[in-house]
């Protein structure tokens, strides 16, 4: 027996959990008892993927407050007639999700990738679900609080794939793109430019770092609406020859393996694919102990941590880093190790299947009973 799989993500552009969806698809695509669908918005990038037997439907879909999504959604579902409908939690799709589970009476499960807080009224959301599953026990922490009553309740972490972030290094390429000196150490971060990120406490710790070394380049690549506070900060410190707004960049996997620093000093983080990205190249981090980010990085073994605001902590430990090249690479090592055994795409690919199979042959059961 086949099991049809629906897969909604809602999510615009091809990273965090989008990606996720896609390499997760890709795997399932070679298990011959499973078939795949996937719904997602006209407007998203992920619709161009090019599976190789999964069929893509498109919606409108104008974000979280269009409630007729679920219109939409619904005779999506009428026209696949999935076993099982697997919600991936973006933009609004696990209130829907909920919703067209309790519609449709088909086994749903949905994936929790961020830690945020949520109110109590979740419960109703999250009791609609056959399973709940979190990236990171960071998350699972959070999410099971409104989950009494699920009966799956688990971790499956996400992956990251070695082909793609495994690329040579090409220093020229990135001095050139971004107008580096030849001799500087490079610090970067990937995130959106927001409060939760930390990109303001790197910007302040940068200053303590150029007084003690000069031959130092800090690349803060995303989006977001604190963009102009943020160059501002910069500019009122001074460091505009040093730090540098880089904006989006869609080559993450290009620029990585030419990177000296990965510094991720977020608020919080349900696990952060960045940090799996980082390690796959080898790459020394910088982070702090929030959410699911301990169960990558494990301070002085396979990073250095810093608590959540430390300024202070942030510029000290990237002076330390700075010098002890070492010990740079001795985290890189470690984390590399760690994200290859205990990351790939195969085994959250397998976990995912094991969880479909059990809700659909052991709901059979039951019925049969």
């Amino acid at each position: 027996m086949s099991i049809r799989v629906l897969h909604i993500e809602l999510g615009i552009h091809l990273h965090g959990g989008a990606e996720q969806v896609a390499y997760l698809i890709n795997a399932l695509e070679h298990h011959d008892d499973i078939s795949l669908h996937l719904v997602c918005a006209e407007d998203s990038e992920i619709r161009h993927t090019a599976f190789g037997h999964c069929e893509t439907h498109t919606i409108k879909y104008a974000g979280e407050s269009d409630f007729l999504c679920v219109k939409r959604l619904l005779e999506v579902v009428n026209g696949v007639n999935p076993d099982i409908i697997h919600v991936h939690s973006e933009r609004g799709s696990d209130v829907w999700g909920a919703m067209l589970a309790k519609i449709s009476g088909v086994p749903t499960v949905c994936t929790r990738r961020i830690d945020n807080p949520e109110t109590h009224f979740s419960f109703y959301k999250y009791k609609q679900f056959d399973a709940v599953i979190s990236v990171s026990e960071g998350v699972r922490k959070v999410v099971s609080l409104h989950c009494e009553g699920v009966e799956h309740q688990r971790v499956i972490y996400p992956a990251v794939d070695l082909t793609e972030y495994s690329q040579r290094k090409d220093s020229g390429w990135l001095r050139r793109t971004f107008s580096i000196p030849e001799n500087h150490i490079v610090i970067a971060n990937f995130a959106q430019y927001t409060s939760q990120k930390g990109q303001a406490d790197i910007i302040l710790a940068m200053h303590d770092v150029l007084n003690k070394h000069e031959n130092v380049t800090c690349l803060l690549f995303g989006e977001g609406n604190l963009k102009e506070s943020y160059q501002s900060l910069i500019e009122r410190h001074k460091l505009d020859e040093h730090v540098k707004l880089c904006g989006f960049t869609k080559e993450v996997a290009k620029i990585l393996p030419n990177v000296d620093i990965l510094v991720h000093p977020s608020y919080s983080e349900g696990l952060g694919d960045i940090l799996l990205q980082a390690g796959a190249n080898k790459c020394a981090v910088l982070s702090s102990p929030v959410g699911g980010i301990p169960e990558v990085i494990k301070h002085k073994e396979t990073g250095v941590m810093v608590a959540p605001g430390d300024i202070d902590g942030i510029g000290e430990s990237l002076i330390s880093l700075i010098e002890s090249p070492d010990e740079r690479a001795q985290y890189g090592e470690a984390l590399y190790k760690l994200v290859t055994s205990k990351f790939g795409i195969e085994r959250m690919s397998k976990a995912y299947a094991d969880l479909y199979k059990t809700l659909v042959f052991n709901g059979a059961d039951n019925e049969h009973a």
